[in-house]
Formats: C-alpha cells, sequence, structure tokens
C-alpha cells in the first residue's frame, strides 16, 4: 500500500488507488466505551490477610468513572463541569486555558486499560509541576507531529508565555479536577484509537464554553454527533472506499465529520492512515481543537488543518501544507542542532578526561 504524501498539493491529481481487500463484519457498535475494570475489594475481615499488592490498591482507588454510558453526553458533561470550574474560580475570559488544560490531560501519551489511574497521579501535583507535566507533553508531541502541534498554538501557547498567578493557578487547577473527575480519561486514554474517538470532547467544550454572541459572529454550528454519524454512514456504507482517496471540510468544526467518518472505516476494517484528510475552519479554537483530536483519533499521518474563511482566503489547503512543511523543517533543523551540540559536549567531556 502506497505511502500518502502528506504535504501534496491540494489541485494535483491523485494516482488511482488500488482495490481494497474484502473487510470483515463491523465489530463494535459507534458508541461502545471499554469496560472498565472490574473494582477490586480488599478483605476487611479480623484474621490476617496477605498485604495487597500495589496495582489492587490503586485500582480500588482509580473511580472517576464517567456517570452517563452515552460518550457524547459525558463529552457535554465534561465540558459543563469545566465552564463551572473555570468561571467559578475566576480562571477569567480567555477559554483557550481550559481547552488546552482539558487537551493536554487527553494528549497525554499514557495509554492501556488502566491508563485512567493516572488521574491520582495528576490531581497529586502543585501547581508547579502541573505546569512541568504540560510542558513535556506539548513538547512529547511536537517532536512526532508539529505541524498539528503547530497549528494548535492557541491550546498551549499559554503554558510558556506567562506564570499563572495564584488566582489563574487555583482555576487551571479546578478544571483538572473537573475534567478527571468526570472520567475524561476513560474517553482517551484506550490503546485503541476507535474507543478514544468515541466523542469529541474539544467540539463539546467550544459549544458549551464559548459565548453565543461569539458563535453568532463565527456563524458556529454545532452539529450533533448523532447527526454526524448518521451523515458518516449515509456517505461511507456503500461508498467504494479506496486508499489513497481524500476529503476535505471546508467547514470543520473540531473535526466532528471526521470523528465519525473513522468510526465507521474501523467498523469495516478499513484504516483511516490510507486517506488523506484536509479540514478548514475560520475560528483558530476550532482549528486548534481538530488539530488535537487528529492525535487523539490517530486520523494518520496525512491530516492538514487550516484556518481562515474559505471564502475570501483562497486556497487554504495549500497554504496549510506549505506551513505544514515549514513546521517539519524547524523540528528537524533544531534536532540537527541538538544532535550536534550533545556531540560537542561529549567531545569536550573526553578532552576533560584525557587532560585531567
Amino acid at each position: 500500500m502506497s505511502q500518502l504524501d502528506l504535504f501534496a498539493d491540494a489541485d494535483t491529481p491523485d494516482e488511482p488507488p488500488a482495490p481494497l481487500a474484502p473487510t470483515a463484519m463491523p465489530r463494535r457498535y459507534l458508541t461502545g466505551l471499554p469496560p472498565a475494570p472490574a473494582p477490586v475489594t480488599i478483605s476487611t475481615q479480623p484474621e490476617p490477610q496477605p498485604q495487597p499488592k500495589p496495582r489492587a490498591v490503586k485500582a480500588a482507588l482509580g473511580h472517576y468513572r464517567p456517570a452517563q454510558k452515552n460518550p457524547h453526553q459525558t463529552a457535554f458533561d465534561i465540558a459543563e463541569a469545566v465552564s463551572y470550574a473555570w468561571h467559578h474560580a475566576q480562571g477569567g475570559p480567555g477559554i483557550e486555558v481550559p481547552m488546552g488544560v482539558v487537551a493536554t490531560l487527553a494528549l497525554w501519551p499514557l495509554r492501556g486499560p488502566d491508563a485512567y489511574l493516572a488521574a491520582d497521579w495528576w490531581l497529586s501535583l502543585d501547581d508547579g509541576q502541573l505546569l512541568a507535566a504540560f510542558r513535556e507533553c506539548w513538547a512529547r508531541w511536537w517532536i512526532m507531529r508539529p505541524d498539528l502541534i503547530d497549528r494548535a498554538t492557541p491550546l498551549h501557547k499559554w503554558v510558556d508565555d506567562e506564570r499563572p498567578g495564584p488566582k489563574r493557578a487555583g482555576a487551571v487547577r479546578a478544571v483538572v479536577e473537573a475534567a478527571l473527575t468526570r472520567g475524561l480519561l476513560h474517553l482517551t486514554s484506550s490503546d485503541d484509537a476507535y474507543y478514544r474517538s468515541a466523542t469529541d470532547v474539544m467540539g463539546a467544550l467550544l459549544a458549551i464554553m464559548r459565548s453565543k454572541g461569539a458563535h453568532d459572529a463565527l456563524a458556529e454550528v454545532h452539529t450533533p454527533p448523532e447527526v454526524a454519524e448518521l451523515m458518516a454512514r449515509m456517505m461511507l456504507d456503500d461508498a467504494p472506499l479506496k486508499p489513497g482517496m481524500k476529503f476535505d471540510e471546508p467547514a470543520g468544526g473540531t473535526g466532528g465529520m471526521y470523528r465519525a467518518a473513522a468510526q465507521v472505516m474501523r467498523e469495516r476494517n478499513i484504516d483511516p492512515h490510507d486517506f488523506g484528510w484536509s479540514l478548514t475552519d475560520i475560528d483558530e479554537l476550532a482549528a486548534a481543537g481538530a488539530a488535537v483530536n487528529a492525535i487523539i483519533w490517530d486520523l494518520g499521518p496525512s491530516v492538514l488543518i487550516a484556518c481562515g474563511d474559505t471564502l475570501h482566503d483562497g486556497n487554504l489547503t495549500a497554504k496549510a501544507a506549505q506551513q505544514a512543511r515549514d513546521s517539519f523543517a524547524r523540528r528537524d533543523e533544531l534536532h540537527s542542532q541538538a544532535v550536534f551540540l550533545a556531540a560537542l559536549q561529549k567531545v569536550e567531556a573526553l578532552v576533560r578526561d584525557i587532560a585531567a
């Protein structure tokens, strides 16, 4: 299967793709969530009992399961809890900070059936440790996907630009607690991309936290996820999906339609990595959320997120491709400099050892 060109010019015609092999039957329901590990009961009998293993104790403490079975409802519950926590703690008017906090927690690279237990670790950190963990998370993803992390700049710029005062730090901590205790990691920490794509938390946050006036000014209309799923099935169930096909969404928001399409593909045992995904939105926070979602949902290497007015700004996809190339070039240059400096330090240490 040929590798897609992430930065191909939007106007370049694609080669006729080869047909897919027959696919298996759908494996899951779109709204299914991974089963939570069974709770561990520690005996309270008076007779001597074996010392419980650390994992058993941790599993008993690691709760924070969603109150709702529907992942979409859980996403909105999280968004409402985050919005209340941020404003109640007087965090300020900018919603990019609480959205960035939730994005960081969702991007944290620990994955697997027990990864939700990281909530206890996050809640144990002090203010300085929280910021350090945020920076590490964004830096790690920038090394891997500088194109998407650069597009998500509005959500993490504040982490490096400021040392928050006590009030702002308290609001950040309140958002961390609200998101985790409502079950965020149960939605985003699975090692299976299908389960991580069960819903769009970033879209729910934007819909809840942005004012009605701002929504109206940007002509933003939140498409209900159930509607997006129905539309995706109508468009893709009978479509001859072939590797190399490209999808373009000129007003994509945080990517809800792409999430639904990728889920339909996975149910048909089709890998979203084999397709090209380009999305544009006029709202920089929506485009930033889409970039974060592209990582969480594992849409693959061929993702372009553009920000601008599709009707007035020309070929935004081509501009986004150039910006992505620039991001990778900057990453590679910094990596080369880091390798050179590391080699230089080794030589200097060797010289010192010889001189001694």
